[in-house]
């Protein structure tokens, strides 16, 4: 699990698979942080992908590193409106204090995965795959 992790380092742009109307929607996407075994993103009420999380709570992220490994993490989500969740967003990422304002806007919505799976791949070899 220490090669997802490192794999997550903030900064991390990748892209995250929902489904909508029972089909792949995928779009660029950042993650946020990792704590006590939970993956955090965010988005907001407003967004199409907010929609489509809350009709199917089911993600996968993934994205790719400049030596061609390429990370997969999935499974059913979880909304977290605690406060101290969204201030850890904003101290990562500042940028969005541009678009939110504040951690306190109710448009901004944190989610996390906290069970799941995981796998590492490359062109080298046989995935490595983790639960969590």
């Amino acid at each position: 699990m220490k090669e997802v992790l490192e794999m997550l380092a903030v900064p991390c742009f990748g892209n995250l698979a929902t489904v909508d109307g029972g089909k792949p929607r995928v779009r660029p996407f950042a993650f946020m942080y990792e704590e006590n075994g939970r993956f955090y993103f965010c988005t907001a009420s407003n967004k199409e992908v907010y929609r489509q999380l809350t009709e199917t709570p089911f993600i996968e992220f993934t994205r790719t590193t400049d030596d061609m490994r390429w990370l997969r993490i999935g499974g059913e989500i979880t909304f977290d409106e605690d406060i101290r969740s969204k201030e850890k967003c904003f101290a990562n990422y500042p940028m969005l204090k541009d678009i939110y304002q504040s951690p306190d806007n109710p448009l901004f919505k944190v989610f996390y995965l906290e069970h799941g799976a995981a796998s590492v791949n490359s062109l080298a070899g046989p995935p490595k795959t983790f639960e969590f």
